[in-house]
């Protein structure tokens, strides 16, 4: 059987690392029958046969690291990259790629539109996050990148939405789904099925400590202080905060540094509880409806109690009261999560239904196979070619 010939275009690439690169990496490493190639401006750590370096123009290539760079980026996001296109013309008419895919962020998802328009190959569009909010244009330019956003999600054949609140703000479209972000194969079906006793009621939190997430961890940390039978713990990158803080950190053995996977599993499934956080800032409010967090579905691998401490409007939010899965907390005072932590430290029941639902949800919803499965199943009906059978057989590793 032929493999299926994918020309992925994206700023987004698949690396074993952290976010939406190593979501790319777990379905492209897993993926069977494969033929990959890469179109992006940074090849560094990506090992497939076929990589293919298109930039933007270099003059505004050079003007992105100016103080004229959100200029630059208007004209990028909103004009044109103005890529040298002969590299990608002349790769698609020898090898025929069955279907061009692209992450809508970044830059080259324009480029994948385009060539996808010029060869009539089927698009594939990933939509992690709400991108016109993120990239690093003029206020008045996001109109325009919004439309343009829109429009890579009504030209696409396949779109993968990573939340309900991502599809329901892009709108309807014919051949729309929700992908979840797929967690580590590794951890999944972990049983641990007995409470902590541990003195301490253990809370873990894993991600980003800086920007957005600074004030929510500094406020829960000293509303955390004279409860000693609550211990937190906090593990990632560094983050940016005062040398007295992140002495105080460190003093208090709150802060655990950044883990690698293996190790940090371990502290998750030596965890009471697992801690997810949403920015209740109005200005992160679209973020928030439409992103979900790939920390919440590896949680659900670890069978351990699920709290989410976010806005209603969050995707996160809404999905643990949809399935009754999680532990909300909607309010911004870090002392109402203080008060919901100790109540369930008091609750052996109730943490014994939440990790049961954390179970339930990585073995079924977020299950790495079902999500992998779709991810490739329906890859192949949009490129019109038969599933190899039986999937899971002879996978293509990066």
């Amino acid at each position: 059987m032929n493999a299926l010939r994918i020309l992925l275009i994206s700023s987004a690439l698949p690396r074993d690392t952290t976010a939406g690169e190593v979501v790319l990496y777990r379905h492209f490493s897993q993926f069977p029958e494969l033929s990959l190639a890469i179109a992006t401006d940074d090849s560094q750590e990506l090992l497939v046969e076929n990589l293919l370096e298109i930039k933007a123009n270099p003059l505004l290539n050079r003007l992105t690291k100016t103080r004229f760079y959100r200029w630059t980026h208007d004209i990028c996001q909103c004009l044109h990259p103005f890529f040298n296109y002969k590299i990608l013309r002349n790769y698609i008419k020898t090898h025929k790629p069955n279907l061009i895919v692209t992450v809508a962020e970044g830059i080259h998802w324009i480029a994948a539109q385009k060539m996808s328009q010029e060869f009539n190959i089927p698009l594939v569009a990933i939509f992690h996050d709400w991108w016109p909010d993120l990239a690093a244009i003029h206020p008045w330019a996001k109109e325009t990148l919004e439309h343009r956003f829109k429009q890579l999600y009504q030209q696409s054949k396949l779109a993968f939405c990573v939340s309900e609140g991502m599809q329901q703000l892009l709108g309807n479209h014919p051949n729309v789904q929700i992908l979840y972000p797929i967690p580590d194969q590794l951890t999944s079906g972990l049983k641990n099925n007995n409470l902590t006793n541990k003195k301490k009621f253990k809370l873990v939190y894993a991600g980003s400590i800086s920007g957005i997430y600074a004030p929510m961890m500094q406020g829960l940390c000293a509303a955390l202080q004279g409860f000693p039978e609550l211990q937190l713990k906090l593990f990632g990158r560094q983050p940016t905060w005062s040398d007295v803080l992140l002495q105080q950190l460190h003093e208090q053995d709150i802060y655990g540094g950044f883990l690698p996977r293996d190790l940090l599993r371990q502290e998750l499934s030596n965890a009471s509880a697992l801690l997810v956080t949403i920015s209740f800032e109005a200005e992160n409010r679209r973020w928030a409806q439409t992103s979900f967090p790939s920390k919440l579905v590896e949680y659900c691998q670890h069978n351990k109690p699920i709290i989410i401490w976010g806005p209603d409007y969050c995707s996160a939010v809404r999905w643990g009261r949809k399935h009754q899965s999680a532990l909300v907390v909607t309010s911004p005072s870090p002392q109402d999560l203080v008060k919901a932590i100790q109540e369930l430290a008091n609750q052996p029941e109730e943490q014994i239904r939440l990790k049961n639902k954390a179970l339930e949800m990585g073995q079924g919803m977020f299950n790495p196979e079902k999500i992998q499965q779709q991810f490739v199943s329906s890859l192949y009906q949009v490129a019109t070619l038969e599933l190899p059978y039986p999937m899971y057989n002879g996978f293509h590793h990066l």
